[in-house]
């Protein structure tokens, strides 16, 4: 939900250069600061992770709630007062996107796309442009488990606007391109809620037409996660879901926590024994409930299972991005007694603990 503050200032100078000021404030171009609520987006994204590489995809709509203005163009041919700024479009906008990441070490480079399409004019005649956006990022933690920096390079270029059909040259949106140099912070404040900043700078800029020059763009974030858990794969209740239940018993057993603060540690499997990768968080109840349920299987066979643990912390710490990426918690990776990888999987817990004892009992 975009809260949007449009804010323009013009100089005016005399022939000889000197400035002039000019009490007006119907005059077409004057000082003003405008604040209102943009068109949210709600989209659907998904994504697959192929040979290390992410790929994703998003599809969704922008929904007509930002303000309108009515036809400028006809109130200044009537020598009314009018704006040209635009909160919303007062249409429904289709938004397609694409995307890819990739690992490499600390860092996640990533590349996206994305288009808003105009289709149709609104109650006012005012038909929106039609936009572009791809760019390229790169993002790390610089080694903190609280922060996150991301820098991007990206290209934006809209199409013009039209009022009742006619794109209109003299004035307003007539099409054009902008190329950002871009920087984000984003601080974790708990595991669920985190606040971010970005500055975006023009590096390059193609109008047509007479428009405003934009000098910089600033933006201020909160955001939060929303953990979502059916239970089994039947949909059935099982009081022992209840991850509020007795902690795990994990006395004399082969289990071992070996990253507590989300660093991307290497998974070396246990020669020998069927070894579980356990990637976890504080904030993950289901992940309690497998806790349990692994503990259940390694005192059922002794000898045979070695769990590992990992806190991932949070979605974007280095274990998460290096071993879960895009999947979700409870996660698990299982190697076999030959130091094999066999599967690694995103389930509910009865489901999991169901799949690894299979593998420790050798049914198919």
């Amino acid at each position: 939900m975009p809260l949007r503050v449009f804010s323009t200032s013009i100089h005016y100078l005399d022939e000889s250069g000197r400035p002039v000021t000019i009490e007006n404030p119907f005059i077409h171009h004057h000082n003003e600061t405008l604040v209102g609520v943009g068109d949210p987006l709600l989209f659907g994204r998904a994504a697959v992770r192929r040979a290390g590489v992410m790929l994703g995809a998003r599809l969704g709509v922008a929904l007509p709630l930002g303000r309108t203005e009515e036809d400028p163009f006809r109130l200044g041919d009537m020598g009314l007062s009018h704006e040209h700024s635009q909160f919303g479009t007062g249409t429904f906008e289709p938004l397609v996107g694409v995307e890819a990441a990739r690992e490499l070490g600390p860092v996640r480079v990533d590349l996206f796309g994305l288009t808003l399409q105009s289709l149709y004019a609104n109650g006012h005649g005012y038909e929106a442009g039609d936009r572009y956006a791809g760019g390229l990022g790169a993002a790390s933690a610089l080694g903190t488990t609280r922060w996150r920096f991301r820098t991007t390079i990206e290209a934006q270029h809209e199409t013009a606007e039209r009022w009742n059909g006619v794109v209109r040259s003299d004035e307003g949106n007539t099409g054009r391109t902008d190329v950002l140099a871009g920087a984000t912070v984003v601080y974790r404040v708990t595991d669920d809620w985190h606040l971010g900043a970005s500055l975006k700078l023009p590096v390059y800029t193609r109008v047509q037409g007479g428009q405003l020059d934009a000098s910089m763009f600033v933006g201020v974030s909160l955001g939060t996660q929303i953990h979502l858990f059916e239970g089994d794969d039947e949909h059935h209740h099982h009081p022992e879901d209840d991850a509020a239940g007795p902690p795990a018993d994990w006395t004399g057993l082969d289990k071992q926590d070996i990253t507590d603060d989300g660093s991307a540690v290497p998974l070396v499997p246990v020669a020998g024994k069927i070894t579980v990768f356990d990637f976890w968080a504080t904030w993950c109840k289901p992940c309690g409930v497998l806790d349990r349920e692994l503990a259940e299987l390694a005192r059922k066979y002794p000898g045979d299972i070695a769990v590992r643990k990992l806190n991932v912390v949070d979605n974007d710490s280095p274990a998460s991005r290096t071993y879960v990426g895009d999947a979700t918690l409870p996660h698990i990776k299982v190697f076999g007694r030959d130091g094999k990888l066999r599967w690694e999987r995103s389930a509910p817990p009865h489901t999991l603990a169901r799949e690894v004892e299979k593998l420790v009992t050798g049914e198919h």
